[in-house]
This record gives structure tokens, sequence and C-alpha cells, in this order.
């Protein structure tokens, strides 16, 4: 009942609505993919004017699936689509309709899911090395919340965007194994943190959180347990510092949707991480 009605939300969502939505003929995921290849020849062969170019087909049934399954098995952890892996309004909308926040990273990701009506507030500017400009437009639309990992960052921000909170980008552990290892990219190493945290302090800013992503596609679910431990340490260290008490932990993504069973490991693995390193004070 509670997919159903999500799929209805889906349906009537801006980005969705009045678009031609086909059922696929089957109830099971044996059936799944034939009858995704018959929908993709039905349209090659039907279609008027004629196809001549590639085009997706998009599954809400499995986004509403994928979200409900991201709702069980962690909760209390609010899900942050990343824009850049796929811009498709439909797609931003049926996650808006969902209830999902927004990872974005340009100003033209922030504007595609404003311009399905979400608001400012559910956006998370999520790129450490941001142009002047590119923070100025985020300070124009209200986009109030940003990931850091330098003090250069820091001087653009207070010059730009003063009133913007920020989240410090963490390099933890590497997972080895991950498909994208963003830590060769990202994140403040341990002995940067204090500067860092000083840096924003003495700018006047304030540091709202801690984030961190361990790459993409990891199948080594234990990384998780050392990042959000090393997050908790960032914590202490603000509080150290006199810094107001820090309230937000971005875990990143790395979660392999495809595979049940490694999605489900790694829930429990950040569950468990969350009890012991945050006990009743859990980060939002």
């Amino acid at each position: 009942m509670a997919e159903a009605a999500a799929m209805r939300a889906v349906l009537e969502a801006p980005g969705v609505k009045g678009l031609e939505v086909l059922r696929l003929p089957c109830d099971d995921d044996t059936n799944e993919k034939d009858a995704v290849t018959d929908l993709i020849r039905r349209i090659v062969v039907t279609a008027d004017p004629p196809v001549t170019s590639a085009f997706s087909v998009l599954n809400l049934g499995k986004v509403v699936e994928l979200f409900a399954a991201w709702r069980r098995g962690l909760k209390g952890v609010p899900p942050y689509y990343a824009v850049k892996c796929n811009t498709n309004p439909a797609l931003l909308g049926a996650l808006a309709a969902l209830g999902a926040g927004f990872d974005c990273a340009s100003p033209a990701e922030m504007d595609a899911v404003l311009a399905l009506g979400v608001t400012a507030d559910r956006i998370i500017y999520a790129n450490p090395c941001k142009p002047e400009a590119h923070i100025e437009h985020a300070a124009s639309v209200g986009v109030n919340l940003t990931t850091f990992d330098s003090v250069e960052e820091v001087d653009k921000l207070r010059l730009f965007h003063p009133r913007c909170k920020l989240l410090l980008r963490l390099k933890v552990p590497d997972a080895g194994d991950a498909l994208l290892d963003l830590g060769t990219k990202y994140g403040a190493r341990q002995e940067e943190v204090a500067p860092l945290l000083c840096a924003a302090q003495s700018a006047g800013l304030s540091v709202s959180g801690v984030a961190f992503h361990v790459g993409s596609a990891v199948s080594r679910v234990g990384v998780y347990d050392a990042a959000v431990e090393e997050a908790r340490a960032v914590f202490d260290a603000a509080a150290a510092h006199g810094m107001p008490p820090m309230r937000i932990l971005d875990i990143g993504g790395g979660f392999t949707a495809g595979t049940a069973s490694t999605f489900q490991d790694a829930c429990d693995v950040i569950n468990s991480a969350l009890t012991r390193h945050f006990g009743d004070a859990l980060p939002g």
C-alpha cells in the first residue's frame, strides 16, 4: 500500500505529470528484463516519427522500490541524490516527490532541481572546489549548505557566501575495491582537520558537520565503520575548539543498487557504526 501511494505521488510530480507512462507487462523481476526489451523494440518499430537517435527508458517503479529499500535499510538517514549521475527531469521529479534531497555540484544542477519546485533547503552544494561565480549563484538561490576541504575554500566562502553553513569533507580510509576512489581528489587528511576548523572559526563561518565519500560501487562495506569513526573524531575536535555542536553527518555514497545483499550489508555496518560512535547523539 505504501509503495502504491508513493507511485501515485510520483506520477503527479513535476517532470513526470503530463508524460505518457506505460505499465510493464510483468509482475516480477524474472520477466522484467524481457518486458523492458519488448517495450524498447515496440517503441523503435511503432514510433511516429521514427526513432533516429539514442533514447533511454526510465523504470519509475524501480525508483520507488529502491527508495523504499533505502528507507527500510537506513532509517533516519535521509537520501540525497547526486544529480550529476542523471539529470533527467522525470527522475529528479520522482525523487523529489518521494522526499529525497539533492546533492548538486554546479549551478546547472541546482537550477534543474529548483525548477521542479524543490526548496533550496533540500540541496547540498557538494563540491569542495567551487568557482567564485558558482558560490555567488548558490547564495542568490538560497542554497546555504556546502562542503569544503581547504583554507582557500574558506576564504572564498567568507567573501561570497558568508551565511553558508559548511561540511568539512574528510578523506577516509581507502576502500581498496572502489570502482572510483574519490579520496584521490577530495577530502582533508587528519592533520588538516584542526587548521581547517580554526580557519572557518576565524572567518566567522559555521561548520555544521562532516561529509565523506568512500568511493563508488564499494563491496568491502567495512570501510563505512572506519569512516564514521573518523568523522566522530572531527565532531570531537570541533567541540574541543569551542565551536557550536555539529548536527550533520553526510555519509556520501558508494552503494551498489543492483546487489541487494551488498546494500543491506552496508546498511548494517553504517547503522552499527552510527550507534557505536555517536550513541544517542546521532547526527541528522
